[in-house]
Formats: structure tokens, sequence, C-alpha cells
């Protein structure tokens, strides 16, 4: 087993903390955690003020990231290997996050265990998990708190359940799911959102290949535009 695990930290009178971190080899635990704001999270080919994406490979991998504060980076082009458990907390206004799983489909992503707790309003994140390849058996959570932030996020995924619980306004939510064909529970996806707030804009597409995809949304406020997309190969369509 090759295990390598690379930590910078960087932090100055008048700069503000950085993190930057590769990691390759299986059972890794990795804790991350900035208190404050502006901080970074990144590759270790960044320097100091300025941000590339980090690189983590490595079946049965944990990972818990905690930025408390406002207009932080978390930034990643790569978390790669099946069995994945991810903690992610993110507490404060206007901070960024990209997150990519998984992008070539040749290291997997399969049994992915993903928690995702943001409060605060103005945040952007940017997700893509398995981009080529689908990723089996995936649990993703997410509970989001505030208003007028914005989420994009992009899986290839099989017998997989996606659930969102929102509350706030102004918020505006992109989700595109697809998969590998099958007409069997086992090669379905599942998208349950709960929604409170008003004046939020959700665009959701199911477009699994002949699959067996499943959407409930549970919505308690006013205002809101929700487009909601199934396509299973037949004629395309939209809102």
């Amino acid at each position: 087993m090759r295990y390598l695990f690379l930590l910078f930290l960087s932090a100055g009178l008048y700069a503000d903390n950085e993190i930057f971190v590769t990691q390759t080899g299986s059972n890794a635990s990795v804790d991350l955690e900035q208190l404050g704001g502006s901080n970074l999270i990144g590759g270790t080919s960044a320097v100091s003020g300025t941000m590339t994406a980090l690189d983590l490979d490595g079946a049965s991998m944990i990972l818990d990231i905690n930025q408390i504060g406002s207009s932080n980076i978390f930034r990643s082009d790569a978390i790669d290997g099946s069995n994945f458990t991810g903690f992610f907390e993110f507490d404060g206004d206007s901070n960024v996050w990209d997150l990519l799983v998984d992008s070539t489909g040749l290291l997997g992503s399969d049994y992915i265990n993903m928690n995702i707790d943001v409060t605060g309003s103005s945040n952007v994140a940017d997700i893509k998990i398995a981009e080529n390849a689908a990723a089996d058996y995936l649990d993703l959570d997410w509970i989001v708190t505030g208003d007028s932030n914005q989420f994009d996020f992009d899986i290839d995924y099989e017998n997989a359940t996606n659930y969102m619980d929102v509350n706030g306004s102004s918020n505006t939510i992109n989700f595109n799911g697809s998969g590998f064909a099958g007409n069997s529970q086992a090669t379905s996806g599942y998208f349950y959102m709960d929604l409170d707030g008003s004046s939020n804009t959700f665009n959701v597409t199911q477009a699994s290949t002949l699959a067996r995809d499943w959407l409930k949304i549970t919505s308690n406020g006013s205002n809101s535009n929700i487009c909601i997309v199934q396509n299973d190969g037949g004629v395309a369509t939209s809102c």
C-alpha cells in the first residue's frame, strides 16, 4: 500500500489562513478546520495568496472539512476512491466551494456517504460527482439554512439517494442527475427536497436512460419557481 500525505499551513500577521493538501493511499482520515474570514483550502501547487485545487486519492477515505467564517474558499478537482465518507460544514456568508469527485471514471466513486451542512447567505457551490461513471449507492444529505445561496450539482449515479433540506429564501439550486441504463429499482435515483422559504428557484433534471428515477418535493412558502424534468430516453423537454 502506498501512502502519501502532505499538508502545508500558512499563516502570517497580515495573511489569511491557508491549507494546501494532497493525499494518496487508502484508509486516510483527514480533518481540516479553519476559523475566521477569507481562508483558503486547496492543493499543494498553490502559493500564498493564490489557490489551486486539492487532490485526494484512495479508497475508504474520511474527509472532514469545517470552515467557520465568511469569504472562505474550498477548492478540489479530484477526490477519487470508493467508500468515501465526507463531512462538510460551512458557516458564514459569501463562501465558495468547488467539489469534483472521480471526473475520469477510472478511480471509482461507489458507496460514497456525504453530509453537507451550510449556514449563511450568498454562498456558492459547484459540485460534480462521477461525471463519466456511475456513483453506485451514493448517499448524499444536505441541510441548507440561509438566503441567496446558489448550488449547482451534477451527479451520475445508480441506486442512490439525494436528500436536501432547505430553510431560507431567494436560493437557487440547479440539479442534474443521470445514470446508466436500467429499469429496476437497483438502477434508480431518488431525490427528496424539503423546502421552507420564499422566492426560491429550483431546476431539477433526472435524465437516467430507461432508469426508474424518483422525486419528491415538499414546499412551504410563496413565490418560488420550481422546474422539474424527468427524461428516461424519450423526447427531450424543458420548462
